[in-house]
């Protein structure tokens, strides 16, 4: 079956660790950037690669390294915003480039990012806000050099409680409980919705959460009324609440907005231009791939990501490949630093400071 992205573009070794976290929402008073980037929460906990997908791509990266050109060590989050690089992976697709990758997973991007920053890993794929906020905290080496995936940052609301945009705008001053988590496209999904209509946090009753974890089981203990969540995570959440969703990232910030986006350094691009091109023309044909027949691309994630087969298949729907950040991905992005400007996080719009992508794939 052939997917059609439009609907949501408008609207060697692999290493796991499990660091999932469902503690109570957070109460105190907004904390500065510098902390928020050392202790940022756990945010794509939930959904680790399964048992069976760590040895298929363990064996995709053994047949990789016998016969590799060129070795780029990944950083990425169980998220549906890297289906294109997992399917890559499974695939063969690096191994017929000439390219082992190194696949890290990090359930927090905080760990992803730090892992960059040290040089552990040469690439990373992670929400644009934690480069953007790491950046402005004098990482001055880090850039966004192409896109990952888009339209999966979600606004959820419990069964019970509102039910559209509409009625979650109307609610403002009535204790709307909303829950999201600090300095991340998640809480820019939650204030941008509300900024966008002219709202603001003093208006619902906000609850700031150390897990996205936390917040789906806030959700089914109706301890909240709405929260941000990310796929496939949030799927799995509205599923099995029969809760419904009332916004995303794309809504927010823009058509073909990236939520997640792959970054490196300025010492690994200035060595490694062509590597890196190379690397991101993979992720371009697994994502054509992706969309050119979704079902046999199901067949081959749900093995890896370990999710029911129909809930990754909504998911991924929802969350599609975004190799490319065109003129409208990055327009995207500036949109949404001018919330984190809003919200205290940043001073100046630092989008094309950041935004090197020169060797992305024509």
């Amino acid at each position: 079956m052939k997917f059609d992205p439009s609907p949501f573009a408008s609207a060697g070794s692999t290493h796991l660790k499990s660091e999932n976290s469902s503690a109570s929402p957070l109460t105190a008073p907004m904390p500065s950037r510098r902390r928020i980037l050392k202790s940022l929460c756990a945010c794509c906990a939930g959904f680790a690669i399964a048992p069976a997908g760590l040895s298929l791509l363990a064996a995709a990266d053994r047949a990789e390294a016998a016969t590799a050109q060129g070795t780029i060590r990944v950083g990425h989050l169980p998220a549906g915003c890297v289906s294109h690089l997992l399917l890559a992976k499974a695939r063969g697709m690096f191994e017929k480039a000439g390219i082992n990758a190194q696949l890290t997973q990090f359930n927090g991007p905080d760990k992803n990012i730090l892992a960059l920053q040290s040089g552990n890993v040469d690439v990373a794929h992670n929400p644009w806000t934690t480069t953007i906020a790491a950046y402005a905290d004098n990482s001055k080496n880090l850039r966004i050099v192409g896109g990952s995936g888009l339209a999966g940052i979600e606004l959820v609301a419990r069964a019970g409680s509102v039910k559209n945009v509409n009625e979650f705008v109307a609610a403002a001053g009535k204790g709307l409980r909303v829950g999201t988590l600090r300095l991340d496209t998640l809480e820019l999904v939650a204030y941008g919705t509300m900024a966008m209509h002219g709202k603001k946090y003093d208006d619902y009753a906000m609850q700031f959460f150390p897990s996205m974890v936390g917040m789906g089981e806030a959700i089914a203990s109706s301890a909240v009324d709405v929260c941000s969540l990310a796929q496939p995570y949030a799927e799995s959440v509205v599923a099995q609440n029969n809760a419904v969703y009332l916004a995303n990232s794309n809504d927010v910030w823009g058509p073909a907005a990236p939520d997640c986006v792959i970054n490196s350094t300025d010492a690994f691009i200035a060595k490694n231009g062509e590597l890196l091109t190379a690397y991101q023309r993979v992720l371009v044909a697994a994502a054509k791939d992706f969309y050119g027949d979704f079902d046999a691309a199901i067949k081959d994630l749900q093995p890896i990501y370990g999710a029911p087969k129909e809930i990754l298949a909504v998911a991924l729907r929802r969350q599609a490949p975004n190799p490319v950040i065109g003129d409208a991905g990055a327009a995207g992005i500036r949109n949404g630093v001018k919330y984190l400007i809003d919200l205290g996080y940043l001073k100046t719009n630092v989008t094309d400071e950041v935004l090197d992508l020169k060797f992305q794939p024509a």
